[in-house]
């Protein structure tokens, strides 16, 4: 009767590790996925930052020849 109380236990703690293990796998995918948008959007709002800072310097040059 222990044996199978013992079994009964150790299955049921075996299905909760499994599922334990699905809900970290998912947020371990999720949390990639994340990581990954923040440095394409990273990347992209530098790019777009440098494109600013170079039309504002040419702006700036332009303006320089106006005023001699």
């Amino acid at each position: 009767m222990r044996n199978n109380s013992v079994d009964l236990t150790s299955l049921l703690l075996q299905l909760y590790n499994l599922i334990l293990l699905i809900q970290d796998y998912n947020n371990t995918d999720l949390m990639q996925e994340l990581q990954k948008q923040d440095s394409e959007y990273l990347e992209k709002i530098i790019q777009q930052n440098n494109e600013i800072l170079k039309i504002l310097k040419e702006r700036s040059d332009t303006n320089e020849w106006w005023y001699w």
